[in-house]
């Protein structure tokens, strides 16, 4: 069937908009930049736990890759889908396409997707992994747009793999906790500066001191150079120290949690991160991380 071509007004991107400036991963967005522009490399997933940064590297390391791409580069939130089909209609919005008719809408995907010269960052996909019986799974569909559209490549965000032989895996780990617990000096793009940046946003007053460093290091050590726990971390700033802060999180990570009525749910507290990726274990792997927690320190 013949596809009507977009309007030459139709934007080329819709990336989502971050409230907060971008901090360090120089490395990261190089590698992945190099990535995006090797012709083998068509499908990359990003994996890593929740609040690791996944979405906001895909984006920004996307946003450079304008100029690459002739038919443009498109963001596909999965977050909140919960179907095969949900997942079509989505890409199909992403991409400024309108089904028309009776037939199959995956049919007119493809189509319309055969010819371009796109990238598409399929973000939040770890929930859709296992379908449903005896219906086609995301991962499939993925496998056959690749099959479909030559020219075509993915970005995926997950917090697992997809398991497939076409699938490259790219780790995004924390941001750099500097090595001196007095890290005033080696602040700028790591960990530490995070916590300062959102540390001023949730009390303009606020200000490090020099005897702050230290516990600042020490929280930033203690969440893994995890950017979520972080900003978490540093919300408290208006009511605690940032050495009662450290002490908080060394009692336990329930403490970080928000209110923040922007953030996705999963997003509003270290409990609501791992609640969401527990759920998403089979109760056999369930039961052997529970086996394994009582080893505090650790296991070979």
């Amino acid at each position: 069937p013949k596809i009507v071509a977009s309007s030459v007004s139709t934007p080329k991107t819709n990336f989502p908009i971050f409230p907060t400036p971008w901090i360090g991963r120089e490395h990261e967005l190089k590698e992945l930049s190099l990535l995006l522009c090797d012709p083998q490399y068509r499908l990359l997933t990003l994996v890593g736990p929740g609040g690791i940064g996944k979405t906001r590297l895909a984006v920004e390391t996307s946003s450079g890759m304008q100029d690459v791409f002739d038919h443009g580069v498109y963001f596909v939130p999965l977050a909140s889908v919960g179907s095969i089909h949900a997942v079509i209609s989505t890409m199909a919005n992403a991409v400024h396409f309108a089904f028309y008719g009776p037939s199959d809408p995956k049919v007119q995907l493809l189509n319309y997707l055969r010819e371009k010269q796109a990238l598409l960052i399929v973000d939040n996909l770890e929930h859709l992994l296992v379908g449903e019986p005896d219906q086609e799974t995301v991962a499939e569909l993925l496998v056959e747009i690749l099959r479909e559209a030559a020219q075509l490549k993915l970005l995926i965000t997950s917090r697992e793999s997809l398991d497939l032989q076409e699938e490259w895996l790219f780790d995004v780990q924390g941001l750099p906790v500097p090595d001196s617990l007095a890290a005033e000096g080696s602040a700028q793009n790591t960990s530490v500066e995070l916590f300062l940046q959102r540390a001023r946003r949730a009390h303009v007053g606020f200000s490090a001191k020099v005897d702050d460093f230290p516990a600042i290091t020490r929280i930033c050590r203690l969440l893994d150079g995890n950017p979520l726990g972080i900003e978490l971390a540093a919300a408290w700033v208006r009511a605690l120290s940032c050495d009662e802060i450290a002490q908080q999180i060394e009692h336990g990570l329930d403490f970080l949690s928000v209110s923040t009525r922007d953030l996705p749910t999963r997003h509003r507290s270290m409990r609501a991160v791992f609640d969401h990726s527990w759920k998403l274990l089979t109760e056999e792997e369930k039961q052997v991380l529970a086996r394994l927690s009582v080893f505090r320190g650790g296991f070979r």
